[in-house]
């Protein structure tokens, strides 16, 4: 088995993927992406409905999606594609006590991961929304900068700047197989190939595991 000339590969090109080969490729990695479909985005992708929100409980993915919503927002002046980004906010109503509890108490923590949300009146939510059902609600949560894009072409916007970047895709090879020794990836096996990715990448800051799985659920 010869030694691949590729940094890092990753397994799947989808909305996970796909960046992920785009970061690596544009900070000097040597990327391959493995996809058994036959282009990007031929999985989970295709059933999104392309909401992107930072408006969750969990701090480390708030800062998460904090970042996806400064990149997907800002896409189109720094990089020049039109993704059909639009910023509508987000909401999640609270009809009963326990929902309003539950709601309100979570805002110290998405306040604190710099996430913009406040707990509006019932009135004052219906003026975000007016075809919420008005029986029986207490109010609810707003975050203004969440919104949304289209899923194709976000995810083929990616793909095509991780192209220029210098990763390559391969499409309709799955991955077959992966060899681990002593808790450490040292080859993948494809429907048409073995590959040992380079032992020792150029890139420090790299994991030296130099395999991401983003193939979605099985």
């Amino acid at each position: 088995m010869a030694e691949a000339p590729f940094d890092a590969i990753v397994l799947g090109a989808g909305s996970i993927g796909t960046p992920t080969a785009l970061a690596l490729a544009e900070a000097g990695a040597r990327v391959l992406v493995l996809d058994a479909k036959k282009s990007v985005g031929q999985g989970s992708n295709k059933a999104a409905i392309g909401g992107v929100r930072a408006t969750h409980s969990d701090p480390s993915k708030i800062r998460l999606c904090r970042r996806s919503i400064e990149i997907f927002s800002t896409w189109r002046e720094a990089r020049g594609d039109d993704i059909e980004w639009s910023t509508g906010g987000y909401v999640f109503p609270a009809y009963r006590p326990e929902d309003e509890t539950a709601l309100r108490g979570l805002l110290a923590v998405q306040r604190a991961q710099g996430l913009a949300i406040d707990w509006l009146d019932a009135p004052a939510l219906l003026d975000v929304v007016p075809d919420l059902r008005r029986d029986d609600l207490r109010g609810g949560t707003f975050s203004p900068e969440d919104g949304h894009c289209s899923p194709l072409l976000a995810l083929h916007a990616l793909f095509e700047h991780a192209v220029r970047a210098g990763a390559q895709f391969r499409f309709e090879e799955p991955a077959t197989a992966v060899e681990v020794d002593a808790g450490r990836v040292v080859a993948v096996h494809t429907s048409r190939d073995a590959l040992r990715p380079l032992q020792d990448p150029p890139l420090p800051p790299l994991d030296r595991d130099l395999l991401h799985l983003a193939r979605g659920p099985r």
